[in-house]
């Protein structure tokens, strides 16, 4: 071997060495930063979850107090003061519609059932609910049982279908959607789909529309931080979201 062949060689070993370097601090950096998605994540569930006992056990609390004052004197004043009686029952119905939204709003930030009861019992909710406040229904089908798994895949799946609805009632058009949930072995197979009038996928994804752009990557990052697959398609005959998700994420600790 000559001593240009050789300094070649030697140099060829020195830029793959440093190639070799360059790729594990790649993946490194990846880790890390899935880590970190991973605990934003969790200290997000954790502030919705505050937050939402707040609204329950305060706010609630306190206009349910209200309510029952306002009852009592209304009942009163029905005695003696008729048309103050019906300024009271006005009142009454205020504070009444005013707990009942503060309650939907503590369920939507984090629903209590989510914890207890599991996925499919929130997503009847959530769909439920989505119905009674915008007229879209949603088909809800469910493969492979109903059987709970990590409440990391939980919490994940549930924000996946609560943003891809969101989308639906936002952006689409049309007065139906459709959720399928298949639980597998080792994952979550998700799809959300409509009939409305699509959008422009890859812009969006390219982050060019931020008013549907931020929600729409918001999934594609939350999926991907937990080393799991997201597709989204799109055309003016409708939109399919895809996820697989593993069935018991890692957690941000690891």
């Amino acid at each position: 071997m000559t001593d240009r062949t050789r300094e070649i060689s030697e140099q060829v070993a020195r830029i793959t060495a440093e190639n070799a370097r360059l790729l594990e601090r790649l993946v490194e950096t990846e880790r890390r930063f899935h880590r970190i998605s991973r605990g934003v994540l969790r200290v997000q569930e954790e502030e919705r979850g505050r937050i939402s006992r707040e609204l329950h056990d305060g706010i609630g609390q306190s206009l349910t107090a209200l309510k029952i004052q306002l009852e009592l004197v209304e009942r009163e004043a029905g005695k003696e003061n008729p048309a103050l009686a019906a300024r009271i029952a006005a009142a009454r119905e205020l504070a009444e519609a005013s707990l009942a939204e503060v309650r939907e709003m503590a369920r939507l930030l984090r629903p209590q059932m989510l914890d207890d009861l599991g996925l499919a019992p929130t997503l009847r909710w959530l769909a439920r609910t989505l119905e009674e406040r915008t007229g879209v229904s949603v088909a809800l089908e469910f493969r492979g049982g109903e059987e709970r798994v990590g409440p990391g895949a939980e919490t994940l799946v549930f924000r996946l279908v609560q943003e891809a609805l969101t989308n639906v009632v936002r952006h689409a058009g049309v007065n139906s959607a459709r959720v399928v949930l298949e639980i597998r072995p080792r994952s979550i197979l998700l799809k959300v789909e409509d009939r409305g009038r699509g959008f422009d996928a890859v812009s969006v994804l390219a982050g060019n529309e931020e008013e549907r752009g931020f929600g729409v990557r918001a999934m594609r990052d939350r999926v991907q931080s937990f080393h799991g697959r997201f597709r989204l398609d799109s055309s003016p005959e409708g939109t399919v979201v895809e996820a697989e998700v593993p069935v018991d994420p890692p957690e941000a600790a690891q």
